[in-house]
């Protein structure tokens, strides 16, 4: 099975002119240096017999710039064929090249380079063994031409040529995994990049689900607020329409009752309407547990909390805006049960302070030592944070110090 066709493999556009460009660059780099290369060989191949080499030698030399012009002007637009067998079968060519050619040799480099880009074993092999071949081929060939007896000397001009060869194939083959190691790299980048991207919308929806709830939440218990107002209003309405015997004050009282459940009930359907529709699950206002009736519970529970009473007290809520009320009683809830989850057997202590028109709810507790298991979502303090803003308040937390600390306020 063949190997996979890297990506630093992939053919140049021909329609590019920077790619003819390079091509062109490389075709008369090749040319140039093979040439210098060339004269300095046959000049010294003239010096040593005085300007009169053999027939044989002569000819030699003519293939060699036959081979070596013909290799420089092919090696720049062979770089234009796709990764395949005729790309094999053409650099291979060119790389046998070498062993018969001196001008030729840096066109072969070139392509010994670009079969390293290839990345398969055999194909190197292949061309290592050509390069071998042509080597000894060659150097037989001038021996023979010399009147000299092949010795250990064209061996190791062999050795030299196979260790020439090896070179750009090794560097082909350093740089093609170099280029496909980046690309991978790329490619786990982008899929990292899009995996955050994903989470990011899944908390967000996540964020979106919880601040929902909480709004239902909330419109839930102000209709039961509602319905309680309205409840009063029509008691107290049917009782000055069939008591014709009250008196004046009395009358006054009630209407003035009447008025105020009225007031109130309007303010919270207000409220109602930038909610949501309600859901099922939640408790009922009128079932709904009190601040104190929250921390005996957690008490009982074997937890150790602390509820401080700063500028206002448990019957001050029993008068106040229900919807206020309500709202700290579920944030309490809240900031008790994230208490118990994330730094179980820690003491809890919780203030209530009432002062500039604002109430304000604060809980701290010591962090654990381990972190929690499993992991906060943080969508109980999402629904904390929602619940504070739709009463036109808000919350914050913090971790500092070793102690963990929420804050949720609202008008009071």
């Amino acid at each position: 099975m063949p190997d996979p066709v890297p990506f630093s493999a992939a053919a140049p556009s021909v329609r590019s002119l920077r790619h003819w460009g390079i091509a062109a660059a490389q075709s008369l780099l090749a040319a140039g240096t093979g040439l210098l290369m060339f004269l300095v060989a046959f000049g010294m191949l003239l010096e040593e017999f005085a300007d009169h080499p053999p027939q044989g030698l002569m000819a030699l030399a003519a293939v060699d710039a036959l081979l070596g012009a013909t290799a420089s002007l092919a090696v720049g637009p062979l770089r234009f064929l796709p990764p395949g067998r005729l790309h094999s079968a053409a650099h291979l060519l060119l790389a046998a090249m070498a062993g018969f050619s001196v001008w030729a040799a840096p066109a072969a480099g070139i392509a010994l380079y670009r079969i390293g880009l290839r990345r398969r074993a055999v194909l190197g092999l292949g061309a290592v063994l050509l390069v071998t071949g042509s080597s000894l081929a060659q150097l037989s060939a001038d021996t023979r031409f010399r009147g000299e007896e092949p010795d250990w000397a064209v061996l190791a001009a062999v050795g030299v040529m196979m260790v020439l060869a090896l070179l750009p194939l090794l560097f082909g083959h350093v740089v093609a995994t170099r280029r496909e190691l980046l690309s991978s790299l790329r490619e786990r980048a982008a899929s990292a990049e899009r995996e955050r991207e994903t989470a990011q919308r899944e908390r967000a929806a996540d964020e979106a689900r919880v601040r929902a709830e909480e709004r239902t939440a909330l419109a839930r218990d102000m209709h039961d607020s509602i319905s309680h107002h309205l409840a009063a209003i029509s008691l107290y309405a049917g009782a000055m329409a069939y008591r014709e015997d009250l008196p004046p004050e009395a009358l006054r009282r009630t209407a003035g009752t009447v008025r105020d459940a009225a007031q109130q009930a309007n303010r919270e359907l207000r409220m109602v309407l930038t909610t949501l529709r309600t859901t099922e699950g939640d408790q009922p206002l009128a079932t709904a547990p009190t601040l104190v009736g929250i921390v005996e519970r957690g008490r009982e529970e074997g937890r150790d909390i602390e509820l401080e009473w700063v500028g206002v007290s448990e019957e001050d809520l029993t008068s106040h805006d229900r919807s206020a009320v309500v709202a700290l009683a579920r944030i309490l809830s809240e900031l008790t049960l994230n208490a118990a989850k994330h730094a179980p057997g820690a003491p809890l202590r919780v203030s209530l302070r009432a002062q500039g028109g604002q109430v304000l709810l604060r809980a701290r507790n010591p962090l654990p030592a381990a972190p929690a298991s499993p992991p906060s979502t943080g969508h109980g303090l999402l629904g904390v944070q929602e619940r504070a803003r739709l009463l036109g308040g808000d919350a914050r937390w913090r971790a500092a110090d070793g102690t963990f600390e929420v804050e949720a306020w609202m008008p009071w």
